[in-house]
């Protein structure tokens, strides 16, 4: 199947390095799989049969079962439930805190007749050839409602979807962005056929029909209501089933990246936030209109920033990282990353000030390393233009730091300030 074009959003190419949403648990081989033609007799709605609701499988619920849960990063974090027999209800605007769902809750020959269940109203699945129900089928996530959106981070086994229009099933209503973090996905659509891949970000209309297959896969979904974003419908509906690139969708990656570890502990309130931040971020990366970037402006201008401090302070021994260098690195504009930087004192001052206080922290931590040769690891060219920068930065110059450090005994209380214990120099 070949991989679609991508649909690139803004000047630049994004990069499209893999985000690390979930575990990289070893694959279950999934087949290749023949998928029928999409069109008006094509009705995968007859393959889930299963009905709905929690009290069938009750009786199958595994006493133990959340020692077993694989998303070990969560497992002691969060509240774990049996993965729910019954669909989502996708109207339910009310926020919801984090919580673990798996399919690990129940016996093995069950758990892929309890995904069945949960995914009806939306696709039929199957698994793949050669595997049956008895071999078991793990799905785990940790879920969130953010006041209209709703968020999962997780991992599933292989399995085959296909979803058409018809009598069988009520509109949905609702997009779902997946940016995938391990495995691969393909997804037929009418008019295209796409191969998604680990660090792709990519937007389905779960009210067409579609058609594909996912390796063992793990990632992030959000699901997009379509009434919250009505002003913007026709924007959505050319950009689902694309992959979205371009500086405007690196950054949206960046910010869904950040939520896995940020959402844990909110309050309700809180998650409301989050879900309108997350909303005009994704409404001016699909739909780049003027009053939408606007709206999304003061957000994207927040990730742009903690995206550059983070590359700066990675790279910052490099003595050939400059602000042209850190634009070029993060595909942004030079004009926009000296804009989020402003009240930062500039990109030069920034770079320049965690050049200092790493070889600050090393003066006054590491005795036995030669000052010129901590002014070389953080990223100076020269131990004279160092030593400069050094006394205009601290008030004292490096030797100096490094002697009153030695006769206090040590390193000074953690967090006080580098000048502690030293007066500026005449």
């Amino acid at each position: 199947m070949n991989r679609s074009s991508v649909r690139p959003f803004g000047d630049d190419t994004a990069a499209r390095a893999p985000v690390g949403l979930a575990p990289a648990i070893p694959d279950r081989p999934a087949p290749a799989l023949s998928l029928p033609p999409i069109g008006p007799s094509f009705d995968p709605g007859a393959q889930s049969g299963m009905p709905g609701g929690d009290s069938q499988f009750l009786q199958f619920v595994q006493p133990g079962w959340q020692d077993r849960v694989q998303l070990g990063h969560y497992r002691d974090v969060l509240g774990w439930e049996p993965f729910p027999p019954a669909p989502r209800d996708f109207g339910d605007r009310r926020p919801s805190a984090p919580r673990g769902i798996s399919t690990l809750a129940y016996a093995p020959e069950q758990q892929f007749e309890v995904w069945r269940s949960h995914k009806g109203p939306i696709m039929g699945v199957g698994l793949p050839p050669g595997v049956a129900p008895a071999d078991g089928f793990v799905a785990e996530y940790m879920t969130c409602g953010l006041g209209g959106l709703h968020v999962a981070f997780g991992h599933a086994d292989a399995y085959s979807f296909s979803h058409a229009l018809g009598a069988r099933r009520a509109p949905i209503g609702c997009w779902r962005l997946m940016l995938l973090t391990v495995g691969e996905i393909w997804i037929d659509t009418p008019d295209r056929q796409t191969h998604i891949r680990p660090g792709d970000l990519f937007l389905l209309s779960l009210d067409e029909p579609f058609r594909g297959r996912a390796t063992h896969h793990g990632g992030l979904s959000l699901t997009v209501p379509r009434d919250l974003f009505a002003a913007a419908a026709a924007n959505f509906d050319g950009a689902a089933g694309d992959i979205l690139t371009g500086p405007l969708a690196g950054l949206l990656v960046d910010y869904l990246r950040s939520l896995e570890a940020r959402l844990i502990g909110m309050l309700p309130e809180e998650l409301v936030l989050v879900g309108r931040a997350t909303a005009e971020m994704l409404a001016a990366c699909v739909g780049p209109s003027r009053y939408r970037q606007e709206q999304a402006r003061s957000t994207i201008a927040s990730i742009l920033f903690d995206r550059a401090r983070s590359h700066i302070q990675a790279h910052f021994g490099d003595p050939e990282l400059t602000p042209e260098r850190v634009a070029q690195d993060l595909r942004v504009s030079r004009s926009n990353l000296y804009r989020v930087f402003e009240q930062a004192g500039g990109v030069s001052r920034y770079i320049q000030q965690c050049r200092l206080f790493a070889a600050h922290a090393a003066l006054t931590g590491e005795s036995g390393r030669r000052i010129q040769d901590i002014a070389y690891s953080c990223g100076f060219k020269l131990a004279s233009d160092f030593t400069r920068a050094f006394r205009r930065e601290f008030g004292f110059s490096p030797r100096e730091a490094r002697d009153a450090w030695r006769n206090q005994g040590g390193p000074a209380g953690e967090g006080e300030d580098p000048r502690f214990g030293l007066a500026p120099a005449e």
